[in-house]
């Protein structure tokens, strides 16, 4: 996902490579013992990515993250050239069984909201579910009764900001991101957690 170069120039397949750095910044703003560590999250022991990604060239942005911090990650991709151990997998058509513990991706933009209905339903009772997304994602009139309803818990703004191609890596999006916590079961609904990280 990136909002930079919008139409003919953006990927067909909406697949950008997410900075490593990046989750590795939100982790630590979220990590017990880190030192930039802002709040406690738990993201338990059953974590799944449905939306992994990696590629020939590029690995796989959250599991290999998340590997680093010592955490085993289920990965899951609708691409067939993605590098999770699960390809040809809809997300959004496999059936949620409240088996995990944390759902975390960066998926389409455009497919972001039904991301975060159906990750709620793969999550327990007071999981997570963590979606990288630019931060505008808050606005539109579109978007505004999802808002109303989801149990959005915490909003990590992330002070810096990411490029999405790893053959410019110093060409960075034209919007701030960040990465959105929702914890099913929390009914906190008008005050969610603020972080910049």
């Amino acid at each position: 996902m990136s909002s930079t170069n919008r139409g003919a120039e953006r990927n067909k397949e909406d697949y950008y490579v997410t900075p490593h750095w990046l989750v590795r910044e939100f982790l630590e703003s979220i990590d017990y013992g880190g030192p930039k560590c802002k709040t406690i999250l738990d993201l338990g022991e059953r974590i799944l990515d449905p939306s992994a990604g990696g590629c020939e060239k590029y690995e796989m942005s959250y599991p290999t993250v998340l590997n680093q911090f010592n955490f085993d990650v289920e990965t899951w991709d609708i691409r067939e050239d993605s590098r999770a151990a699960r390809t040809g997998v809809d997300f959004l058509q496999a059936e949620g069984k409240g088996e995990y513990d944390t759902v975390i991706t960066n998926p389409s933009f455009i497919l972001a909201t039904q991301f975060v209905e159906k990750g709620l339903e793969h999550v327990r009772e007071r999981g997570l579910v963590i979606m990288l997304q630019r931060l505008n994602w808050l606005g539109s009139i579109k978007r505004f009764e999802f808002w109303g309803k989801q149990p959005l818990q915490s909003v990590f703004v992330h002070h810096k900001r990411p490029g999405f191609d790893p053959e410019n890596p110093n060409k960075t999006d034209s919007i701030e991101y960040a990465h959105f916590v929702f914890r099913k079961g929390y009914n906190n609904l008008f005050a969610p957690n603020l972080y910049i990280i």
